[in-house]
């Protein structure tokens, strides 16, 4: 298997001055596409994050686009349909390409790729796209072996998954572990009791979704 990453920036991204301007990284995954009428037509699904007023911003200013013709909202994620010309990005929507990792539009504008495909001729083409500027390119020929695949997650309260966000921000599951709990608490201005309570309910909720024990 090809796999192709790389980061690239392209002039007419609609996402990436949003996530300058509202510092929020916008995790993309290419659900479905097809042409109709001389129109391209597909579906994405965002994965938000950043904070809660900035997303919300985000999401306001994403909804007054012209290319996005419909548009849902569930937490963190929000879904689009949009419609473009067709002719210039086919190549990064040929059927023939495994889209193994979403495309991470980052708040510096930069997007990271990550593409594989059983011919390396597909992905060739998707680094020859007039508008794209491609730096850090490493393309080789390897075992598929990671992949991550869309799922929307359990639905966390404000408080769960601001606790969450901050262990991970600071590196609560790194190894070695960096900090403890009560750094984390102290971080977030509140009793370490009330900290712990709000992290270990959002990993209650997401550890038995994210190994399939619905139990």
């Amino acid at each position: 298997m090809w796999i192709a990453k790389f980061q690239n920036k392209h002039e007419d991204c609609v996402l990436s001055p949003k996530c300058i301007k509202y510092k929020v990284t916008d995790l993309v995954y290419l659900l479905n596409y097809w042409i109709e009428k001389d129109k391209f037509y597909y579906t994405e699904l965002h994965l938000l994050q950043g904070t809660e007023e900035n997303k919300k911003k985000f999401t306001k200013e994403l909804k007054r686009d012209k290319s996005a013709i419909r548009i849902e909202i569930f937490g963190d994620y929000v879904t689009t349909l949009n419609i473009r010309k067709e002719e210039i990005y086919s190549p990064a929507f040929d059927p023939k390409i495994i889209r193994n990792k979403p495309v991470v539009q980052r708040a510096d504008g930069w997007e990271d790729w990550e593409l594989a495909c059983w011919d390396k001729a597909v992905l060739t083409k998707v680094l020859q796209i007039p508008t794209f500027r491609i730096k850090n390119l490493s393309i080789r020929n390897l075992p598929l072996k990671d992949i991550f695949l869309p799922k929307i997650y359990p639905k966390l309260s404000l408080k769960q998954k601001e606790a969450l966000e901050l262990a991970v921000k600071e590196g609560y599951y790194n190894f070695p572990r960096k900090l403890d709990l009560e750094d984390l608490a102290k971080i977030a201005k509140v009793k370490r009791q009330t900290y712990m309570e709000n992290l270990r309910r959002a990993e209650n909720k997401l550890i038995p979704f994210l190994t399939e024990n619905k139990t």
